[in-house]
């Protein structure tokens, strides 16, 4: 297995985990409470809120690197 398929199997898992944060991220603070409440992974709402807005934004930015490669590689 090349490191090409490896960046894409990784730009999928990517993506995936992507969507699903941002759609449990919710602006109605009572969903994102219940939507959390039986993993018990925050202690309040606003912490979940700043902790999935962070993975969010650093999920993004390995999207937009690896995007990066990809135009860079076909370029060459």
């Amino acid at each position: 297995m090349n490191y090409m398929n490896i960046l894409s199997l990784l730009s999928i898992v990517i993506n995936i985990i992507l969507i699903l944060a941002i759609l449990i991220r919710s602006p109605n603070e009572q969903s994102l409470q219940e939507n959390l409440d039986p993993f018990k992974l925050f202690e309040s709402s606003s912490k979940a809120e700043k902790s999935i807005d962070k993975f969010i934004k650093i999920l993004a930015i390995i999207y937009f690197i690896l995007a990066l490669f990809y135009a860079i590689q076909s370029y060459f």
